[in-house]
């Protein structure tokens, strides 16, 4: 569960502030390992203070997601169908090729969606591929 809030946490833009806040004031700690802590507290004191920059988005992300993650056959991102390979295998159109990015400009990665984890947190859901 600690990669999956921290993959959350550094995929998230609008905590970028907070990041370099922790870097600045811990520049030798292990920032996967102990921001998320460190959010959490931080966000807790800002909500606890009634501070206006504790937005319902942010104290969700600080309280991280609920325990259990929820497995899903399919899903709509950005208008986007996303399929699991498994449920289109009997069928004649297929939706579960996907393709991303590679490291090296211009590369492409292609594969098939084995599995889509839905995350719950208090005010959205967060889905990993």
């Amino acid at each position: 569960m600690k990669k999956v809030i921290w993959y959350v946490l550094h995929n998230s833009p609008e905590i970028d502030a907070y990041m370099d806040e922790f870097q600045s004031e811990h520049p030798d700690s292990d920032m996967q390992q102990e921001f998320p802590r460190w959010f959490e507290k931080k966000i807790g004191n800002l909500y606890i203070a009634n501070d206006p920059r504790c937005t319902p988005d942010l104290f969700a992300l600080a309280c991280g997601p609920l325990s259990t993650a929820t497995s899903i056959k399919s899903c709509v991102v950005n208008g986007v169908k996303f399929v699991v390979h498994s449920r289109d295998v009997k069928r004649t159109t297929q939706n579960s090729g996907i393709c991303s990015p590679g490291e090296k400009k211009g590369e492409m990665y292609y594969g098939l969606l084995e599995e889509i984890l839905e995350f719950a947190y208090t005010q959205f859901k967060v889905v990993l591929f």
